[in-house]
């Protein structure tokens, strides 16, 4: 049976998880250790700066989804306070944002697989685990909450025995490593040895790392109390961020010298192997391969529900709203799944090497939608600043100060693209997609105005 509305069934610790599963990923497991060769120490500050950014952020969109809670979130949001044409480019530019996601979390799986099993090409892989995964979301909307739920913690447990790990090599409990204390801080040529660049690249990367925080919000349209869950899962979410992603970086930071590329190729691997576990490559294999379906299951979720919002707001077919009896946006997800299998093919028929570079502009296209909420917001708080303030309510910190030097924050690392020749690729792909995205609306709000006159007229 076909219907047109969502289940309000998950709870807030399925929510939470949500958001968590899309944030942890590849971007902390394999990409710290590159920033942290790259930035040297300072890299902390790239993890800091990023992490505040974020949070004021998801503030922000946390008081926005307790007045409205939404499966389209920021893009409801935007279409409210913006106009109709900030909600379509927003909607649609973090829809083709979580397809490239899921893409290439498919690729990663269909890689990892093969290392384990040599007879099963990447590509059969790939598309083995995005069928999967769609299967798991078009069950029902709790069945795929109760997968993310158990996968996302086990990431969160990696990362907690993680650091248990590296605070015990720190105070000297291990007699075959020696306790390095402070001196990786400033023994390799200071504490900012490369300067002040690849520290703000590097917020870009932690950006792009953190970019997920928002499905937190997505996914609070479907709780069983949203206007209260929205904010305690925004909350718990920012908290668990800083404390895996500032707190696990700085470990590493104190344990392995930012000179130690080779270790740092996958620093967590090689801290579990210093401290004598033999195991710890295949053992950081199979968290990563959890760590890829926990991410590609969060966005797929995200994903369905973003073209569903577009859908109930005219600005996709009315197919895509329709949702089966156990309140899953069928449609949208068989979407997802045609042209991400159309998407793998291409990659794999072609060589890839086309398809990863485009995967790359994901987290400008996050920093872009991150803009549209820091303005979004502010218009809110314009046109309700005569109404009677609820003492109750979540409101977010430091307004307007803390959209002002949000937004110039991520502006200023966006433009930066355009003068580092290794993202600016990303800058004008991300630049020239969102124009178009843009035209679109205002193409087809022109069709549709031509339709109308047409039938006034006859």
């Amino acid at each position: 049976m076909q219907s047109n509305s969502l289940k309000q069934s998950l709870k807030q610790r399925h929510i939470t998880m949500i958001a968590l599963g899309g944030v942890i990923g590849a971007g902390l497991f394999m990409g710290s250790g590159k920033l942290i060769a790259s930035a040297g120490p300072a890299a902390i500050l790239s993890y800091f700066i990023g992490g505040i950014v974020v949070t004021l952020v998801m503030f922000m969109l946390g008081e926005m989804a307790c007045r409205n809670p939404d499966a389209g979130s920021f893009s409801t949001y935007a279409n409210t306070y913006l106009g109709e044409w900030a909600g379509f480019a927003v909607g649609w530019l973090y829809w083709l944002k979580s397809m490239l996601t899921i893409t290439l979390e498919a690729v990663l799986l269909g890689a990892i697989l093969n290392d384990f099993l040599p007879w099963l090409p990447i590509w059969a892989g790939a598309f083995i685990m995005l069928v999967t995964l769609m299967a798991s979301n078009a069950y029902s909307v709790k069945s795929f909450a109760e997968v993310e739920y158990w996968l996302a913690a086990m990431k969160v447990a990696t990362i907690l025995i993680f650091m248990v790990l590296g605070v015990s090599i720190l105070l000297g409990l291990h007699s075959n490593i020696p306790s390095p204390g402070w001196v990786n801080l400033t023994a390799h040529d200071g504490f900012m040895p490369n300067g002040l660049s690849p520290v703000m690249a590097g917020v870009v990367v932690v950006i792009f790392s953190l970019g997920g925080s928002e499905i937190a919000a997505v996914a609070a349209g479907e709780s069983e109390n949203p206007r209260q869950n929205v904010i305690r899962a925004i909350k718990s979410v920012i908290l668990r961020v800083m404390l895996f992603y500032v707190g696990s970086v700085s470990i590493l930071i104190l344990c392995l010298p930012w000179t130690d590329t080779e270790n740092l190729a996958s620093p967590y691997v090689s801290l579990f192997s210093l401290a004598g576990f033999s195991g710890a490559a295949v053992a950081m294999k199979i968290v990563l391969f959890i760590s890829f379906m926990s991410v590609m299951n969060s966005f797929m979720f995200s994903n369905s529900r973003m073209l569903f919002s577009l859908s109930q707001r005219g600005h996709a077919p009315k197919l895509f709203s329709r949702t089966t009896s156990k309140g899953v946006p069928l449609n949208a997800l068989l979407l997802s799944l045609s042209i991400c299998l159309l998407i793998l093919t291409v990659h794999f028929v072609s060589g890839g090497d086309l398809f990863m570079t485009l995967a790359k502009s994901s987290g400008t296209f996050v920093m872009i939608v991150w803009i549209f909420i820091i303005i979004a917001h502010f218009a809110m708080r314009w046109k309700t600043r005569h109404e009677a303030v609820d003492p109750t309510a979540f409101r977010a910190w430091f307004f307007p100060y803390a959209n002002i030097v949000a937004l110039f924050a991520l502006l200023a690392v966006i433009v930066t693209q355009a003068f580092d020749p290794g993202s600016r690729f990303q800058f004008w792909f991300t630049t020239v997609t969102s124009l178009v995205v843009v035209a679109a609306y205002f193409v087809k709000r022109n069709r549709m105005a031509a339709k109308s006159v047409g039938y006034a007229g006859s």
